[in-house]
């Protein structure tokens, strides 16, 4: 609820109990899903999607994160 920022690696956000957790951000913050093959998620505000695997999903991340 305090985060500055929210990520998550992996799951699509279908996987629970740890999906379910992007309920307890903020609206405010920004969040990221890192996932080859995500789900449609367009209800969740300042959801930021990286469509690759974990390794390079970090990678970006770092450097979008870095610069803003």
């Amino acid at each position: 609820m305090q985060a500055d920022v929210f990520v998550v690696i992996g799951t699509s956000l279908l996987v629970y109990p740890a999906a379910g957790l992007i309920n307890y951000a903020s609206e405010n913050i920004p969040k990221f899903l890192i996932d080859p093959h995500p789900a449609s998620l367009s209800h969740i505000k300042n959801l930021n999607i990286i469509e690759k695997g974990g390794g390079e999903g970090m990678e970006q991340l770092q450097k979008h994160l870095l610069t803003n």
